[in-house]
């Protein structure tokens, strides 16, 4: 039987302090190769970092980008929407086999239509980050950045990223505060009957729900994250169901 699995925020990072994760990722992704699924659909953050130069691809992902592409080269589609930390995802990816969507795409799952978004930038509080997502967008400044090294690029990206997250820790109100508006945003397509199913990242709060809107069965999902609920989700031709890496057979 045919299914599809929808992942986000593994925030894989380079290093060899880190390969041990790495690793833990990418022996799921060779799992997947045993009984593989019709779709794979990466809601953003897969990386902790990524950028794309003409000629340069990081290093540190090689085995990750190699496992999704043996994954492609055996018939499964991939697809890829960039999250607040790699949402320069471009040509590089698709290479490798990934078709790069918008977030806001929306996908058929066998006559289930389903919006697939990461979830940053909804929250309208967060001007700081909003501006930032403005800025880091335009093609001149995407050009700007193309003449940093990567070794710096990558090092510049590590620093403010474990910044980024000591930041978030000591803010839990402000974490949650981000899955509401998200699934507030999601529960608003839905009752508009933009889509029967909202499936969204970022927050790393698994969440799979199941309501009637309009006299429509509908659907709510965040597909958590790696770092500490290791989750992702399955399709299985007829409903979605909330995984845990580790504890369930995909």
């Amino acid at each position: 039987m045919s299914f599809d699995l929808i992942l986000s925020d593994v925030h894989l990072k380079v290093g060899e302090q880190y390969l041990s994760y790495r690793k833990e990722f990418i022996d799921f992704l060779i799992r997947l190769r045993e009984n593989p699924p019709r779709r794979i659909i990466c809601l953003g953050d897969i990386f902790d970092f990524w950028f794309e130069y003409k000629h340069v691809m990081f290093s540190g992902y090689f085995e990750v980008l190699n496992a999704f592409y043996e994954l492609y080269r055996g018939g499964v589609s991939l697809f890829f929407i960039g999250g607040n930390h790699d949402f320069w995802a471009g040509k590089g990816l698709e290479k490798i086999g990934f078709q790069i969507l918008e977030s806001g795409s929306i996908l058929d799952f066998d006559g289930c239509k389903t919006m697939l978004i990461h979830g940053d930038g909804l929250n309208k509080r967060d001007w700081g980050y909003r501006f930032f997502k403005f800025l880091a967008r335009n093609p001149i400044m995407i050009f700007t950045f193309r003449m940093v090294h990567p070794d710096w690029a990558m090092g510049l990206a590590q620093l403010l990223s474990k910044g980024s997250r000591k930041i978030q820790e000591n803010n839990v109100s402000h974490h949650f505060y981000e899955a509401e508006v998200i699934k507030r945003y999601a529960i608003e397509k839905l009752r508009e009957s933009v889509c029967d199913a909202v499936i969204s990242g970022h927050c790393h709060k698994p969440e799979c729900s199941s309501f009637i809107i309009n006299n429509r069965q509908c659907w709510y999902i965040n597909s958590g994250d790696w770092i500490e609920n290791k989750t992702f989700v399955k399709w299985d031709g007829e409903k979605f169901y909330m995984c845990y890496y580790g504890k369930e057979d995909v």
